[in-house]
């Protein structure tokens, strides 16, 4: 019967709140790959200090997040918050290549130690009937913040010395997140009694042993992929459309995540009505067009077509393939299994800037987005292909 439990309502926005405020941790760093060229560092070193936060968060997830339940989850978010807070302050006296390393490190094990216990709460909060509409609605507090910080990052960026002071300004922003915590803590201290601590009884081997499956490894593979898509163009984009003329392209995220979380906000029982493999499938050949017309853009009048093209297309990903993981997971494994596909977030954040900064080094931006536009239509079709094996 706890399958059947209704979503509480002021629980789980308390914790999309949480979640917003730290991803804007993240999503702020929007410009740095533009501060980085400033300072010195070529494409491809700074394709890798971009991509270094993700590599730490992606170990961690690995080896960590086995270890965190709904029951522990609160005492990794403290902890947590305290790093990243003390790393967003770090960029007003770091400017060198070994302290930035140290600093991007310090910044996704933070973060990992906020996100992946969010996920525990959330997984003990959801059931079978809401599972489609609860990440709709999860994944748009994961998204908003790409929709504010870069346009908010422009527009302050006159005004300011530095990015540098964006970026611990928005440091700020944790100790609210903290008092939210407090109360998300109080208020689902009785939750923990309904059954859904069930990751104590599991073992690590079996934890990582459920992945072997092929209905698990294949949407783990596919999301590690959208990521390096997002993550790829995210970083990239500035400098590609300062090359192409132009000068203000923040409001090209404002535009496409305005789109993708209309989707998930008034479309959210379309991911639990239809096929969630269908889903996916759909929103990668959108994303595979939105790159296909990248390479004609030359003026600002473009960015809004092809930010709705991309918004739609990875409007439908993220939300299809949390649910689907959710559904296709044996009860017992689907904090674990959710959790590892954060961990796909991070190898995807990763690979993305650092393999998109190589490729634009030695091809140019055309070549790059023609080739991320082949790979999203290769994902497309074998996905597609895997989901008739049995």
């Amino acid at each position: 019967m706890a399958e059947k439990q209704s979503l509480p309502l002021l629980e789980f926005i308390t914790l999309c709140c949480v979640v917003f405020m730290a991803v804007c941790n993240i999503s702020v760093y929007y410009s740095l790959n533009v501060y980085l060229l400033g300072l010195g560092f070529t494409k491809t070193v700074s394709g890798f200090l971009i991509s270094v936060y993700s590599l730490s968060g992606m170990l961690m997830y690995l080896t960590v997040s086995s270890l965190i339940t709904a029951g522990n989850a609160y005492r990794f978010m403290f902890a947590g918050m305290v790093l990243v807070s003390l790393c967003g302050g770090g960029y007003l006296c770091m400017h060198d290549f070994w302290p930035l390393l140290l600093l991007r490190i310090g910044q996704g094990v933070g973060i990992f130690m906020v996100l992946a216990p969010c996920v525990a709460i959330l997984v003990s909060m959801v059931s079978q009937e809401n599972v489609g509409s609860a990440f709709s609605l999860y994944s748009t507090a994961l998204l908003l913040p790409y929709a504010v910080m870069p346009h908010v990052s422009e527009q302050l960026g006159p005004f300011v010395d530095g990015p540098e002071l964006i970026y611990a300004a928005t440091a700020g922003l944790i100790p609210v997140a903290f008092l939210l915590t407090l109360f998300l803590r109080f208020r689902t201290s009785g939750m923990k009694k309904n059954g859904q601590e069930t990751m104590r009884d599991i073992s690590t081997r079996e934890s990582y042993a459920n992945l072997s499956r092929l209905k698990i490894i294949s949407v783990l593979a596919v999301n590690g992929v959208y990521f390096m898509i997002f993550t790829g163009l995210f970083f990239l984009f500035q400098d590609f459309a300062h090359s192409r003329g132009v000068v203000r392209a923040g409001y090209f995220f404002s535009l496409q995540m305005g789109v993708m979380i209309a989707i998930r906000l008034f479309g959210g029982t379309l991911f639990d009505r239809f096929s969630k493999r269908a889903l996916i499938v759909t929103a990668f050949v959108f994303t595979a067009g939105g790159f296909i017309l990248l390479n004609g853009l030359h003026d600002e009048g473009m960015l809004l077509p092809v930010a709705v093209i991309f918004g739609i297309g990875m409007g439908l990903s993220a939300p299809a393939l949390n649910s689907l993981m959710f559904v296709v997971s044996e009860p017992r494994f689907r904090s674990f299994n959710v959790n590892m596909m954060m961990f796909t977030v991070h190898m995807g954040s990763f690979f993305g800037p650092l393999l998109g900064g190589i490729a634009v080094d030695s091809i140019g931006y055309n070549g790059f987005w023609d080739i991320a536009a082949a790979g999203t239509l290769g994902t497309a079709l074998v996905f597609m292909l895997l989901g008739r094996v049995k």
